[in-house]
């Protein structure tokens, strides 16, 4: 296992995964994390360097959490992120307690986490969770 790896969709596809979903939701939590750190400028050179124009057109509203994280294959690894975001990416995504937030915050209610809308508003409702997260963390 890489020890890189932070999130891999292809963890997602067992039979827990509701057949009546579209697989590409799948990719719907990791791309509102990866439209955060673009948002709050904590990407990694590296990632700037390959993936220049996808951030460009999430900046500008053209591609959507799910484009993002599929255009990474969806596979979310620690080269993405600028050094002083790893260790809380290591803390609160590593650690689950994002995936908690993701399902408390937009899948109460609904079948599965999977079943979220890929939706502005679902980006911006999680996109202050994670920036109070990183706020406590910060401070903390």
């Amino acid at each position: 296992m890489n020890s890189n790896i932070v999130d891999n969709v292809r963890n997602y596809f067992g039979s827990e995964f509701p057949e009546e979903v579209a697989l590409d939701q799948a990719y719907l939590h990791m791309g509102i994390f990866m439209g955060w750190v673009i948002k709050m400028d904590l990407y990694s050179d590296d990632y700037e360097d390959e993936y220049g124009a996808q951030i460009i057109h999430f900046m500008n509203n053209e591609i959507s959490p799910i484009i993002l994280a599929a255009t990474l294959d969806g596979i979310i690894d620690y080269s993405l992120f600028r050094e002083t975001l790893k260790p809380f990416v290591r803390s609160y995504y590593g650690g689950g307690q994002y995936l908690m937030d993701y399902q408390k915050t937009l899948s109460e209610g609904l079948n599965s986490m999977f079943h979220v809308k890929d939706s502005s508003e679902n980006f911006d409702t999680m996109k202050m969770v994670i920036s109070n997260r990183y706020q406590d963390w910060l401070t903390s």
